[in-house]
């Protein structure tokens, strides 16, 4: 019975290296895994991970390493739930069913990384029980090609800026398990520091996957800051602004004239 906080893995080098898997390759194909089970656990808590992981089992020649995450000393554990996410969404790719609703581009990008090995001088690649083929990659560059694009907006909490090689943060409808990442051009870049942890409206072509109720990727292009709910004026406040709205009317009669406006 496989342990749900064990994750295995294996690589099977060329047949002219006798099976035995370069170093470049398993370094790769580690980071690749590790972004895949970060990515996981962002999408599932929409915070900093907190999962670390350590090797209970290694194989060489073939390269095989047993992962056991580790439980967060304070707060939820949420293993079963990632753990369970990167396996279900290997699975799926591999099969060609589709993926969880909340699967971004980037997430995809960095899952289609895990057979970057292929390329070059590993002969196969496994996760737990499944062997990544083509059928892997090829479900999800069919998924990445039914991106819907439109020119709209999106609106949302802005947090993880990331500038190194590139101007992205990620946006947090107020639909939780959602989130969508923004690219963004040099001239927006003080205005989304100031913008960190608030609420804000973006604009630019953004990519719908089927059925899903919110873009996953944004080009943004331009975007406008949200003042907090709690600076934000009550009606009380509001009181007595318009003294001359009505004009000469009474605000009964200013009312009713409305409605006998809009009635004809």
């Amino acid at each position: 019975m496989t342990d749900g906080n064990r994750i295995s893995v294996r690589l099977v080098g060329a047949d002219e290296d006798d099976g035995i898997v370069r170093f470049d390759d398993f370094r790769n194909f580690c980071d690749s895994l590790a972004a895949c089970l970060r990515k996981s656990e962002e999408l599932l808590t929409s915070g900093p991970t907190r999962i670390r992981y350590r090797i209970v089992g290694l194989e060489n020649a073939s390269a095989a390493v047993t992962l056991e995450a580790i439980a967060p000393t304070n707060g939820r554990d949420p293993r079963p739930e990632v753990l369970g996410l990167f396996r279900e969404t290997v699975v799926n790719l591999q099969s060609g069913r589709p993926v969880d609703s909340r699967i971004g581009r980037d997430v995809l990008a960095a899952y289609r990384e895990l057979i970057s090995p292929l390329h070059r001088r590993t002969k196969e690649v496994w996760v737990d029980s499944s062997c990544l083929t083509t059928q892997y990659g090829a479900s999800i560059d069919e998924i990445l090609g039914s991106s819907i694009p439109s020119e709209g907006s999106v609106r949302g909490v802005l947090e993880r800026v990331n500038v190194h090689n590139r101007n992205e943060f990620v946006l947090y409808p107020p639909l939780p398990g959602y989130s969508v990442s923004c690219s963004f051009p040099d001239s927006m870049l003080e205005q989304v520091r100031r913008a960190i942890k608030s609420n804000v409206t973006v604009w630019g072509r953004l990519h719908f996957q089927p059925d899903a109720p919110f873009p996953h990727q944004v080009h943004a292009s331009r975007m406008e800051i949200h003042p907090p709910d709690d600076e934000l004026p009550t009606f009380s406040d509001l009181r007595g602004t318009a003294k001359e709205c009505t004009g000469t009317l009474t605000s009964v009669a200013f009312v009713r004239a409305v409605r006998d406006e809009q009635a004809d």
